[in-house]
């Protein structure tokens, strides 16, 4: 493959590099003579067509090649490291974050016959990222779409799934790319936190800011959120957002004025329930988020915390999905 954002095949290439190079030292026997052998010679099969590397938001660096490339890019430059590593990611992330049906179309017209992913993402099931740039991605990898075939052990333990495509008759085709940008809020709201300490030995963290399945919206704060989709101005998207009142048992009811051109939907947020706002939108389209009865005080509700920050409301999840596509 020459699509460089969909990182096929150059994967397969990374992955028996890495036999090969070994850089960190886990096949010389450390563990065993050789803890990936077993995913190369399956990667090696005529069968085998494209692989596809993907992980969950904080194990993309378990990959021991993305590793590498970042330690050895990011020495006093930690944030170049992880630019180069992570190259043409985010498309494989928005394609994720349109569902299964649609990630696999994806995958199909890419060519891609296998994931790879770390085997702290396989133990949990899932593929996890929170919505950002992109919308909540929640790929279960023991639907019947995915077969793990090979395991690996050593230091950087990885999966390896087969993808079980349905026979399709029509033509594959690929699905419409986009991305939201956020206004009104801090950064941290809505980007995934990159903690990296630039000592004698570089050290790097990937963390949500406070929570890993809600963010807060505090006081001063009003979220908007636009879809970008200029390939396909044309194509419609459905944007389903969940909202919490923040926070727990205790939380005070909360009034939200959601909002998108003429169209206005009115939400009321009570203790430990989740509510949903969902409209159809296109490219350049924004939806607007407006709490009504203003925001408190976490020690107003929360005393023991000891929290004085303004609380407005949570959002826990934003899922995205396109209505239809065509070739563009």
């Amino acid at each position: 493959m020459k699509s460089r954002p969909t990182l096929i095949a150059a994967v397969l290439c990374i992955v028996l590099g890495f036999v090969l190079v070994d850089p960190f030292r886990v096949t010389s026997g450390k563990f065993d003579s050789n803890p990936v052998s077993a995913i190369s010679a399956e990667i090696n099969k005529p069968t085998t067509t494209g692989v596809l590397a993907i992980a969950s938001y904080a194990d993309f660096y378990k990959f021991p090649v993305f590793r590498y490339l970042r330690d050895v890019l990011g020495t006093r430059l930690a944030y170049h490291g992880e630019n180069t590593a992570e190259y043409g990611y985010d498309i494989v992330l928005a394609q994720a974050s349109l569902g299964e049906e649609s990630f696999l179309r994806y995958l199909k017209s890419r060519d891609v016959s296998h994931l790879i992913v770390p085997a702290d993402t396989a133990e949990t099931g899932f593929v996890f990222h929170r919505w950002s740039t992109h919308g909540t991605i929640n790929l279960d990898l023991n639907s019947a779409s995915f077969t793990l075939v090979r395991e690996s052990n050593g230091d950087f333990p990885l999966a390896l799934y087969k993808i079980n495509f349905a026979d399709q008759s029509e033509s594959i085709v690929t699905p419409p790319l986009y991305a939201l940008k956020w206004s009104g809020v801090r950064p941290e709201f809505f980007s995934l936190l990159r903690v990296i300490d630039e000592r004698y030995k570089v050290s790097s963290l990937r963390k949500y800011e406070e929570r890993i399945d809600t963010a807060w919206v505090f006081n001063g704060e009003q979220v908007e959120v636009a879809l970008i989709s200029p390939a396909t101005p044309e194509q419609d998207f459905v944007m389903e957002m969940q909202f919490v009142a923040a926070y727990g048992e205790k939380a005070p009811v909360q009034v939200l004025r959601i909002s998108m051109e003429n169209k206005i939907q009115v939400l009321t947020l009570k203790p430990d329930q989740v509510n949903t706002a969902s409209f159809i939108v296109r490219h350049g389209q924004s939806i607007k988020v407006e709490d009504v009865l203003g925001c408190r005080k976490g020690t107003s509700f929360a005393p023991e915390d000891n929290d004085g920050r303004e609380f407005c409301f949570g959002l826990r999840n934003v899922e995205v999905r396109s209505i239809s596509y065509s070739e563009g």
